[in-house]
């Protein structure tokens, strides 16, 4: 890639594009107004140009119509694409803050996605209820909770639209284990898991506390592999998220994929223990047990 971030010149290249759009301009219309040849506002917007400089960003957003903050939001964003250090961070600063938006951005035009979830159900296989009584953990004002629902609901249509990618969920046995909420919340949980493992493109695949020490694989991570591009690594945190691009960091968790590959059960056997996980958290009668 040289001296650059090619994931961040792609998600660069869709912010110039939309605000284009929004003016109701078309590239040869752009062109002619800051003088630009069509080649270089394509490689802009594609995410393929060597290099776009700052003052080319204003340029074109001023073009645009766009506002001051838009316009140092784009320059923020194209600063980020000449800091090539393998890795970048994205701060929770909003509500919908700008690792879930960078992170929805590349997951809806990945072809194929493997997440590793060691202690909670990954948010793509959530219910409403569990993502409700998960986000309740946290101060925040209900309105900001339930946007943060309504999102995490939102993204799981990417499971069912036309010509979808391929989704492999490694998911720990114990975070099927640890009850959040009461057991109404886990047994239409796991049952709902269950039926998205039908799903053609949707694999489940469960690592059994039975594994012990093989079934360590540290915190959560998702690969995301793309047609064109080259994969990427995200890990979430309290604080924000870490993309990884660089190969040396990508190869261990490929590694790490691979291990998993190796300890989980099969899908058929994880379908089973979902099935009778679900009937043994619906056998509670309102109390918890251990399942």
């Amino acid at each position: 890639m040289g001296a650059r971030n090619r994931a961040s010149t792609r998600e660069l290249g869709e912010l110039l594009r939309k605000y284009r759009q929004a003016a109701d301009m078309t590239l040869r219309d752009l062109a002619e107004r800051i003088g630009f040849n069509l080649t270089t506002l394509h490689r802009m917007e594609t995410g393929y140009r060597g290099t776009t400089s700052e003052n080319d960003v204003v340029h074109y957003m001023s073009a645009c119509g766009a506002s001051r903050k838009d316009i140092l939001r784009a320059v923020d964003a194209c600063r980020e694409t000449t800091d090539y250090r393998g890795y970048w961070l994205s701060s929770h600063d909003e509500v919908v803050g700008e690792t879930l938006r960078t992170v929805i951005f590349h997951e809806t035009r990945a072809s194929k996605s493997v997440c590793y979830a060691p202690e909670l159900i990954p948010g793509l296989l959530q219910t409403e209820a569990y993502a409700r009584t998960q986000f309740s953990r946290v101060e925040m004002p209900e309105q900001d909770r339930s946007t943060l629902v309504e999102t995490r609901l939102a993204r799981q249509h990417i499971l069912f639209r036309r010509n979808p990618a391929k989704f492999t969920f490694f998911i720990h046995e114990r975070a099927l284990r640890m009850g959040v909420g009461d057991y109404r919340i886990m047994t239409e949980q796991l049952t709902a898991m269950r039926l998205l493992a039908d799903q053609p493109n949707v694999r489940i695949r469960i690592v059994p506390i039975a594994a012990r020490d093989r079934g360590v694989f540290g915190g959560p991570f998702r690969l995301l592999a793309f047609a064109k591009y080259q994969t990427l690594t995200h890990l979430d945190a309290p604080f924000g998220g870490w993309f990884l691009e660089d190969p040396k960091y990508v190869g261990s968790y490929l590694s790490l994929n691979r291990r998993l590959v190796d300890v989980a059960l099969d899908v058929a056997e994880s379908r089973a223990l979902l099935a009778e996980l679900a009937d043994r958290y619906d056998r509670t009668e309102g109390h918890w047990v251990d399942p």
